[in-house]
C-alpha cells in the first residue's frame, strides 16, 4: 500500500513538472536563446508604420527612414498616414495595435511633449500605451519677421512688442505645438503681449508673412530658408546653440542675450507597449545605423533638420520625459487648453 502511495506521489510530481515545463515554453522563458530567436525571425512579413501625416516634410522624412530600413531588413516597412487631432489619431490607432513588432509609430515631438498637456481629452497615454525606440532627427526653428517690421534683432523686436502691447501678430499654425510655444516662451521672457493668429499650414503662413499680413512667425528651418530667399522676410534668430549651415547669416538666440532657447522639434519612433525586447533592441540598432549614415544626414540637412546622436531606448525616454516636464510647466503657466 505504501509503495502504491509513493508511485502516486511520483506520478503527481512528474505531472507538476510537465505542467511547469509547458508554461515556461509557452512564455518563451525556457531557453536563454528564445528571445534572440524571436529577434532573428523578425520581421517575417511587412511592417506597418503609422504616421501623423500624409504629406509634407513629416511624410517625406518617414519615407526616407523606412525605405532605408526596408532595404536593410529585407521586408517592406510601409507608411500608413493617419492625420488628425494634431497627431492624436495616429497615436490612438498605434496604441490599439498588437505588441508584436509589426506596427510602429512615427512621431513628431508634440505628440509626446505638448499634446498631453494641451488637450483636455487625450486619445492616448504615452507611458501606458508605448515603449520608446529611437530619436531620428532634430528640427530647429527660425524666428522670422515681415520685411517692413522696423526691427533687426531679437532685442529690438522685444522693445517693439513692449511698445505696442497686443498689437503685434504672431502667426500660429498649430496651437500647442513647439513652434507656438517658442513664441510664448519669448513673450514671457521679455514681458510682452502679442496676438496669436491661427493659420492652416506653414506655406500659407509664409505667404501671409511675405505679404505683410503677419508680423512674426516661428518657422521650421526648411520653409524659413525658402521664405528668406524670397526677399520679403527676414530671419532674426535660430533656436540652436550654434549657427546653422542652412542659415549662416542668422544669429542664435543665445548670441543675442536670450538663454534657454536651445529648442527643436524632433522625429522619433515608438512601439505599442510590450513589444518583445529583442525586437526593440534590433530596431534601435538598425535605426541608429540609418541616422548615423552620411546619406541620411545629407537628406535631412536639405530639409532643415539635424540627425540625432544615437540613443538607447532608455536614453530616448529620459530625453522626452525631461522635455515634457519643461513644456508641461509652460503650458500650465499660460493656461493653454484645447478640446
Amino acid at each position: 500500500m505504501a509503495a502504491q502511495q509513493e508511485d502516486l506521489v511520483a506520478i503527481h510530481d512528474r505531472m507538476q513538472r510537465r505542467r511547469a515545463l509547458i508554461l515556461l515554453v509557452s512564455a518563451g522563458l525556457l531557453l536563454p536563446g528564445a528571445g534572440r530567436a524571436q529577434a532573428i525571425d523578425w520581421p517575417s512579413k511587412p511592417v506597418r508604420v503609422i504616421s501623423p501625416s500624409t504629406g509634407g516634410i513629416t511624410d517625406t522624412h518617414a519615407r526616407i527612414v523606412f525605405d532605408a530600413l526596408s532595404d536593410r531588413l529585407g521586408q517592406r516597412f510601409y507608411i500608413d498616414g493617419k492625420p488628425g487631432a494634431t497627431g492624436g489619431i495616429s497615436a490612438q490607432v498605434a496604441a490599439r495595435a498588437p505588441a508584436d513588432g509589426y506596427t510602429l509609430l512615427f512621431i513628431i515631438a508634440s505628440l509626446i511633449v505638448t499634446n498631453p498637456f494641451v488637450y483636455e481629452n487625450s486619445l492616448y497615454d504615452v507611458e501606458r500605451d508605448f515603449d520608446p525606440l529611437a530619436m531620428l532627427a532634430k528640427a530647429p526653428f527660425a524666428i522670422l519677421v515681415r520685411d517692413g517690421l522696423p526691427v533687426r534683432s531679437m532685442t529690438e523686436l522685444a522693445d517693439y512688442i513692449r511698445a505696442h502691447p497686443g498689437k503685434v501678430t504672431f502667426a500660429n499654425v498649430a496651437p500647442g505645438s513647439l513652434a507656438h510655444l517658442v513664441g510664448e516662451l519669448y513673450l514671457q521672457k521679455i514681458g510682452g503681449k502679442a496676438e496669436m493668429i491661427p493659420y492652416r499650414s506653414v506655406p500659407q503662413t509664409i505667404l501671409a508673412l511675405s505679404s505683410g499680413e503677419m508680423d512674426i512667425f516661428v518657422s521650421p528651418i526648411g520653409e524659413a530658408r525658402a521664405g528668406i530667399a524670397g526677399g520679403k522676410i527676414r530671419g532674426l534668430a535660430v533656436t540652436t546653440p550654434a549657427r546653422l549651415a542652412a542659415l549662416p547669416d542668422v544669429p542664435t538666440m543665445e548670441e543675442q542675450g536670450f538663454a534657454g532657447f536651445d529648442i527643436a522639434g524632433w522625429y522619433g519612433v515608438l512601439v505599442p507597449k510590450g513589444v518583445p525586447r529583442p525586437i526593440v533592441d534590433k530596431l534601435n540598432r538598425e535605426l541608429n545605423a540609418i541616422t548615423g549614415s552620411p546619406a541620411y544626414r545629407a537628406r535631412v540637412a536639405d530639409m532643415g533638420a539635424v540627425a540625432a546622436e544615437p540613443m538607447t531606448p532608455e536614453a530616448f525616454r529620459n530625453a522626452y520625459r525631461a522635455e515634457a516636464e519643461r513644456w508641461g510647466a509652460l503650458i500650465r503657466r499660460i493656461g493653454l487648453k484645447l478640446d
